[in-house]
């Protein structure tokens, strides 16, 4: 599962900083060799490839009872792709990190092809989820607006990446980077969706309002946990328990997806 050459441009000359040695890499994660692999995180892989499909099932739920409804069309697109960007980080990030990485090196690779693929299709899904609340939202010159900043967005974030990978650039492949693209669009939808919220008082408004807000909470719970070094404290040097900050990502988006089901899924509509 190698994802130098051709294909990935120049990902193999980017390692990390420090330099971590593949037993480095185990002694700061839990790792299982097993069918002649090393595994990485078990129970973070299990929660990421769960959300992956809860991700992919929701996006089709919209997808089949978007009745004629461009704004669930788009909802189910940005859903589909964020499941298969869960589903390559799953793969990058944790359960195959050491084998893409690590596996056959003096140093540990600082990304791979699948961490790329990951970035590109966040980037892709939130610009697709901006496209659905501009037409459940807005009409007119605002619609065609934020569709168009949505088209850019994605547009430039693809040249960015695609500028990372041949270059190589670690500044351009970072999650720093990648966060610049989205956070706006995230923001738009708060501020679209609260601004119609407060005049309409339209339940739609409000369920579109709350799932957003709810998306930044659960981010700003991941940078919280991170910042303070949970992570490494209850791992104790592998004495402890291993659950990081993606772990509490991803149960957060787990609950992010039930709102989105059982409030925007039932109210969602085009604006006429």
């Amino acid at each position: 599962m190698a994802t130098s050459g051709p294909g990935w441009g120049r990902l193999d000359e980017l390692t990390y900083e420090p330099p971590t040695t593949p037993r480095q890499w185990c002694e700061q994660r839990p790792c299982v060799a097993a069918f002649d692999t090393v595994f990485t995180e078990p129970l973070g892989s299990f929660l990421v490839f769960l959300l992956a499909l809860l991700w992919i099932g929701v996006g089709i739920h919209f997808l089949r009872t978007r009745r004629g409804q461009r704004s669930r069309t788009w909802l189910g697109v940005a859903l589909v792709l964020g499941g298969v960007g869960a589903a390559q980080a799953g793969i990058s990030y944790q359960a195959f990190s050491y084998a893409l990485e690590c596996a056959g090196r003096a140093q540990c690779l600082l990304t791979n092809g699948f961490e790329v693929g990951y970035s590109v299709t966040q980037a892709l899904s939130v610009s697709a989820m901006l496209t659905a609340v501009a037409y459940a939202c807005t009409s007119g010159g605002w619609r065609r607006g934020l569709i168009g900043y949505a088209v850019i967005n994605a547009a430039v974030y693809l040249g960015v990446s695609a500028a990372g990978v041949m270059l190589p650039s670690r500044t351009l492949l970072s999650f720093e980077v990648l966060m610049l693209f989205p956070l706006p669009g995230i923001l738009l939808v708060i501020g679209v969706a609260g601004r119609r919220y407060r005049t309409s008082r339209d339940v739609m408004d409000r369920s579109l309002l709350m799932a957003s807000l709810l998306l930044v909470l659960v981010q700003a719970a991941y940078f919280a946990y991170s910042t303070a070094g949970i992570t490494q404290q209850l791992w104790q040097g592998g004495h402890g328990f291993y659950f990081s900050e993606n772990d509490v990502l991803h149960v957060g988006m787990i609950g992010w997806l039930a709102y989105l089901v059982a409030s925007v899924g039932r109210h969602l509509r085009d604006h006429e």
